[in-house]
């Protein structure tokens, strides 16, 4: 028997639920929306949603959702419970492993150095900072070289986007492994967040969460639940 390496030969470990093999229901990936649904249930454990919110956040037609939904409960992987006539689903937390180090799960390693920096950077010069989130491109594994790197920041003043635009300048004018990114940092406040609910369904559906508080937590529900 040898070892098998990975195909990459990097060291990104992403989150993960664990699978029985074999797979109770063997369709469980024949649905486009499963790998959607999945990162969303994943970013936000402790929170359930209805069929009609998934297929908001996630921008699939509700009767996708739902043979979804129906594969991942019979393997176990998300629970669903019945509330009236509607079905809230949420992530077996009993099968979820997450890596200790968030930075590990954006799927492209290449961007796992710059985003680095920016975090330091961020949590450096920025006061009060209660949550980082990486979304767009980057978070769901989809960029390329001309792609920008979307941070998004939840401070406690507003004024902290100025020096986050100098940030993220500063940050484009450095080289990573040779290498040069442009940053975009995106400053909200929990009061000028929740005014902005729409725009945020985007930017919370795919992010990966870098940095976590209780407030973070409570406006993601916030603004998830009302999808």
């Amino acid at each position: 028997m040898t070892e098998q390496k990975s195909p990459t030969g990097d060291d990104t470990e992403q989150a993960t639920v664990g699978l029985p093999i074999p797979a109770p229901h063997t369709d469980l990936f024949r649905y486009a929306a499963t790998d959607d649904l999945l990162r969303v249930l994943l970013d936000t454990p402790y929170e359930r949603f209805t069929i009609r919110e998934l297929g908001r956040l996630t921008d699939n037609a509700a009767q996708s959702v739902k043979r979804a939904v129906d594969v991942l409960e019979a393997n176990g992987l998300v629970v669903v419970e019945a509330e009236g006539n509607r079905r809230l689903v949420g992530i077996n937390r009993r099968r979820v492993r997450k890596p200790d180090d968030p930075v590990v799960r954006i799927p492209q390693p290449e961007f796992h150095l710059p985003v680095r920096a920016a975090l330091d950077r961020i949590r450096d010069d920025l006061s009060e900072v209660r949550g980082i989130l990486v979304f767009g491109s980057v978070a769901r594994g989809r960029a390329d070289r001309q792609s920008d790197i979307d941070l998004w920041v939840l401070v406690a003043d507003r004024g902290e986007q100025h020096r986050a635009n100098e940030l993220a300048k500063e940050l484009g004018n450095e080289r990573f492994d040779g290498d040069r990114y442009e940053f975009q940092i995106l400053v909200e406040t929990p009061e000028s967040a929740r005014g902005r609910g729409d725009r945020l369904n985007g930017v919370f559906a795919d992010a990966i969460t870098l940095v976590d508080s209780d407030t973070l937590h409570d406006l993601k529900s916030e603004v998830l639940s009302d999808a």
